[in-house]
């Protein structure tokens, strides 16, 4: 999987529409399967420096993770950031289950964005 948006240090406003959009790679690439996604969700947190401080809200419990055999796949969705939500460092954390041959492992990826006045 690939994210496109949000980008890192992205400033966004509270009461902001945002776009998060992500790519999943083919179920077969280059002649090779290297295991498909089995789920993902969105997390939204408060954080500091590198450090999570406070999980606020699950944005997207059960993304949609289908991809297609030979082609990249895109999915979007937007979100309002809450109107409440005060200035400073926030993330998202894409939490992604994945299938391989005989096991399966989590990914986690962040992408630190900045709420601002």
């Amino acid at each position: 999987m690939k994210i496109t948006s949000p980008t890192n240090d992205q400033s966004v406003r509270a009461g902001e529409k945002i776009l998060i959009k992500y790519v999943m790679q083919p179920l077969v690439f280059k002649g090779t399967s290297n295991g498909y996604a089995k789920s993902l969700k969105i997390n939204f947190h408060k954080r500091t420096g590198d450090q999570k401080q406070g999980f606020l809200e699950n944005i997207y419990p059960s993304c949609p993770v289908t991809a297609q055999n030979d082609k990249y796949k895109a999915h979007s969705y937007y979100w309002t950031v809450p109107e409440g939500t005060a200035p400073g460092s926030y993330a998202f954390d894409f939490v992604e289950v994945v299938q391989l041959r005989r096991q399966q492992m989590t990914v986690e990826e962040t992408v630190k964005v900045n709420v601002v006045d």
